[in-house]
């Protein structure tokens, strides 16, 4: 088994970049898939471009290894059943950069207040600058570089490959100081390197999230209980390897022995509710329920599940908007 201990944990989400973290973690359940033997050589590759352009004060990264993704077997079963393929020709067509070739690895990093997207991949500023209309055509020259895109959300090509996205005042501050910015912050560098190199989605934490109110409404009481469950927690790591299945294992570094008490009974008093709402049709969630352990010791709260590739298809189906669906096309 994977041992994260001493690398701190990974808080949940309840953020701007917890929702993005979130996001890169979800990604891994629709694009990939499981391995029943794997390496334990740990260390997780960040491309070396990516380095400079991480801003010091970054509290949370996540990260997504689409080469290594693409080449799992998984990914082409989820192509035929939800037609990926159609939705990246649509994609492609509105942006000019295909997914499936042009992108190898996406990073997120953020303070808990600003967020950058880094994507590294086979493009060039002159190629995708003309194709980027779906952005806007409004395009604000800084310094040497060409902002493309509204005060909200913008894009830069920073150099032959490598290209960032984020509000433009974020874009100018990372601009500003290129060539000051020279590493990741070693602290989120200290946990990459306990991690598994073969997982393709992770994300990093050295911070506990800022307290925010969950939107929508609470008629379970779960999102007061989340909200509350993040005031215990204090960093965390969290990984995932698909290739048939899906290997997920999380450390949460809770403040305290008795806080870390706390999240891990949460943690399984979630699952044993979600058990007892089980549908008749959904039988084969128990079981992936079952692969779910919850472990505490100390202040640390050590989460891991392993899907075998049977089970992969009802837990995506627990999913409503992936269930029986079908591209169309202006999507």
């Amino acid at each position: 088994m994977r041992n994260y201990r001493g690398a701190g944990p990974w808080p949940a989400a309840a953020s701007q970049a917890a929702i993005w973290i979130s996001c890169a973690l979800l990604i891994a359940l629709l694009c990939a898939p499981y391995a029943c033997v794997r390496r334990q050589t740990t260390g997780i590759f960040i491309d070396p471009a990516f380095g400079p352009l991480v801003p010091p004060d970054t509290k949370y990264m996540a990260g997504v290894r689409l080469d290594k993704i693409r080449e799992t077997p998984l990914y082409k079963r989820l192509n035929g059943r939800f037609g990926l393929d159609s939705r990246l020709d649509l994609f492609s067509e509105r942006t000019g950069l295909d997914p499936r070739k042009d992108l190898w690895q996406v990073l997120v990093a953020s303070n808990g207040t600003d967020t950058l997207f880094l994507a590294r991949g086979r493009f060039s500023t002159g190629e995708m600058e003309p194709k980027l209309g779906s952005l806007g055509n409004t395009r604000t020259r800084y310094k040497d570089y060409t902002l493309i895109g509204t005060p909200e959300t913008s894009i830069v090509f920073v150099n032959a490959g490598v290209a960032a996205a984020g509000t433009q005042t974020e874009l100018r501050r990372l601009i500003d100081n290129r060539g000051q910015w020279l590493q990741i912050p070693p602290s989120l560098a200290a946990k990459l390197k306990t991690m598994p190199v073969d997982d393709q989605i992770w994300a990093v934490s050295d911070s506990s999230f800022p307290s925010a109110p969950l939107t929508g409404p609470d008629t379970t009481g779960m999102k007061s209980m989340v909200s509350n469950l993040l005031g215990y927690v204090k960093a965390g790591v969290a990984g995932v390897h698909v290739d048939h299945g899906i290997d997920f294992k999380a450390n949460i570094e809770c403040i305290s022995d008795e806080d870390s008490r706390r999240v891990r009974d949460a943690l399984k008093g979630g699952i044993g509710l979600a058990r007892l709402n089980t549908r008749d049709e959904q039988q084969q969630m128990l079981k992936v329920y079952d692969t779910v352990k919850v472990t505490q010791s100390g202040a640390n709260v050590d989460v891991e599940a392993q899907v075998a590739p049977d089970l992969v298809d009802p837990l995506l189906n627990m999913i409503p908007a992936l269930k029986n669906a079908a591209p169309q096309s202006g999507i």
